[in-house]
């Protein structure tokens, strides 16, 4: 946690700032080890404050045992930059505009962009280590699908047993809402589980993830109860090869753009273009979206150490839904499927 803090200072003394605020929960976890709502980070050349409500102190006083952390309570986080008199704030894209109104009246403040975000992208060792065992947690949940998945089952019902599954081996919780899609269900990316029964020929999308201290995977595999015939099977034959040809692209250097149009001219060329609706994949970490998209309008550069999913679809309205998704580790000459 000290390297991170070190390194955000330096990015810190470079712009000339007296200090910068984050009121995102997951930059606050990502430098000081809490998860903490309503509540902001002040880190400054010579000081490093939590501050917090006092309904949450309880939770994180702990952290002030830990230098140079330290954990102030206030009740109106204005006052905490009047007391202080800090003259040049920076800001990251993340902040909600009710916080940044009431800042710009008392401080003088400046937009930085995603500072921390930006350090975020590229996983350390321990991080990469906790993704992986939300990712074999979720490969162990996958296949507990794959047996409990019978006829007359509901979505619902699945989706409820996974959620318990997750966290009966080791999770937090799900890292989103699991997606259980059948029949034409399937056809929607984002389904909500319904209590739609599980059908003979059926076509089952199984969407989901966990959270291990901290740190999320992704997953998805799409299930087949009976037989497929000959339009179903160029569909998952087209997106099994959409899959594997960016996983064949991924590695340190490549741009993100260049692995979603490889997947992307995959399903265009076999004629699904209007049926890919979302992009290729995104950066996994402590939240389950965060940089690098895998997107025709990304700007961003694989590097090694970074977590991505890869996750092409295709989707035929009112009929049925494929895809394939896996959480990839970036590396110096390719890729590790982390699911």
């Amino acid at each position: 946690m000290n390297l991170r803090l070190k390194k955000l200072r330096e990015k810190i003394e470079l712009k000339n700032l007296d200090g910068l605020v984050s009121f995102n929960p997951s930059n606050i976890f990502y430098l000081t080890g809490f998860y903490a709502e309503n509540a902001f980070i002040f880190v400054s050349p010579g000081e490093a404050m939590l501050v917090v409500p006092k309904l949450i102190y309880p939770s994180v006083k702990e952290l002030a045992k830990h230098p140079p952390w330290q954990v102030k309570v206030i009740n109106d986080y204005i006052d905490f930059f009047k007391k202080y008199k800090y003259k040049k704030i920076g800001l990251e894209d993340s902040i909600p505009y009710k916080y940044l109104k009431k800042l710009d009246q008392v401080v003088k403040v400046k937009n930085y962009g995603n500072l921390i975000e930006d350090m975020r992208i590229t996983k350390d060792k321990d991080e990469i280590s906790k993704i992986r065992t939300a990712c074999k947690i979720s490969k162990k949940a996958i296949r507990f699908a794959e047996d409990k998945i019978k006829t007359g089952l509901t979505e619902k019902s699945l989706a409820d047993d996974l959620e318990h599954f997750l966290r009966k081996n080791g999770a937090e919780k799900s890292s989103f809402d699991i997606i259980v899609a059948s029949g034409k269900n399937s056809a929607k990316p984002h389904h909500s589980p319904t209590n739609r029964k599980f059908q003979k020929n059926d076509i089952i999308v199984v969407d989901l993830g966990c959270i291990y201290k901290g740190y999320n995977s992704d997953l998805t595999r799409t299930f087949f109860l009976g037989k497929i015939n000959n339009y179903v099977k160029k569909v998952l034959n087209t997106v099994s090869d959409a899959y594997i040809k960016a996983i064949g692209m991924i590695k340190d250097g490549v741009a993100c753009m260049r692995v979603d149009f490889t997947a992307r001219s995959i399903i265009n060329k076999n004629g699904f273009k209007k049926h890919f609706i979302h992009s290729t994949g995104h950066g996994i970490g402590i939240d389950i979206h965060e940089e690098p998209m895998l997107s025709a309008g990304s700007d961003k550069i694989l590097k090694k150490g970074m977590v991505v999913s890869v996750e092409p679809g295709i989707y035929i309205p009112d009929r049925f839904g494929v895809r394939i998704e896996d959480t990839v580790l970036v590396t110096e000459n390719g890729c590790k499927v982390m699911t």
